[in-house]
């Protein structure tokens, strides 16, 4: 049976509409409410698929995780921090990002309520860019976004901004709503004012996004079905992936050889 998905209400979309200004409204205003059951259902069947997918990316001791958009991904900061949670005993340490303050407030008192300390599970309230200084130029082994990327006006800008908190050798994985093969909307009219991306998205966009910020090993996968709680509507859910370039990649390049890794032609007789 087809997990819920829980979705969103409120408002019209209207032209220029500033997509981040209306998220952090709408987020700050519902983040103390209760979680559903089944949001932490979903969550945790999302950590799993990209666990089978990826074994190697999780690792207890050493794995350092940046979870961007830690409430979005649930259709009320209700459910702020459930990626995080499921993942908490799987990585070393999770810094969450989020645009509402409500949002971080609300994953912080769970994280605590939880009895894990600020270094191994914490929330910052930040719009990032991408620029020096940001989360203290802090990079990660792991960059994960859940169900919040039809949020993000561009997922191109959203992507290169991610791809600078990776290290080298780090990736980006990505769990949202694959667009229908017929082009429907998915998200009803009420939506729209915090949902730019309505169609869900496409794989070809996701693959442009993640190639235009240079990253590498794209995939794209179907990881399973969901229904939409507002809707009814069943849904594809994929999750994607995409490395940074390892540091000893780089240093392989034909222009960082030395004179003596140059192989010399012999002289002719």
């Amino acid at each position: 049976m087809a997990e819920p998905i829980p979705t969103h209400a409120h408002a019209h979309e209207h032209r220029h509409h500033d997509f981040a200004e209306a998220n952090k409204a709408f987020f700050d205003q519902h983040a103390h409410e209760l979680h559903r059951p089944d949001a932490l259902k979903l969550r945790q069947k999302t950590v799993a698929v990209m666990q089978r997918a990826y074994p190697a990316l999780f690792d207890e001791d050493r794995t350092e995780v940046l979870d961007y958009a830690c409430g979005v991904a649930r259709a009320c900061r209700r459910d702020a921090g459930l990626l995080s949670q499921a993942l908490c005993p799987h990585v070393k340490s999770i810094v969450g990002v989020d645009i509402s303050q409500a949002s971080v407030d609300a994953y912080n008192a769970q994280a605590s309520n939880q009895g894990l300390e600020p270094e191994e599970m914490r929330a910052v309230c930040a719009e990032l860019k991408g620029a020096s200084g940001e989360l203290d130029d802090a990079k990660f082994d792991l960059v994960v976004c859940s169900a919040s990327y039809h949020h993000f006006p561009s997922i191109a800008d959203t992507t290169r901004v991610l791809a600078h908190f990776l290290k080298p050798g780090g990736s980006l994985l990505v769990a949202d709503i694959k667009a229908a093969p017929d082009g429907r909307e998915l998200f009803k009219q009420t939506h729209h004012h915090i949902v730019p991306h309505k169609h869900g998205l496409a794989e070809e966009a996701v693959r442009g996004a993640f190639e235009g910020a240079g990253l590498m090993e794209f995939e794209l996968a179907d990881a399973f079905k969901a229904t939409m709680s507002a809707t009814g509507e069943e849904t594809q859910l994929f999750v994607a992936r995409g490395s940074r370039e390892s540091r000893q990649a780089c240093m392989d390049t034909p222009e960082s050889r030395t004179r003596d890794d140059i192989p010399i032609r012999g002289t002719a007789k």
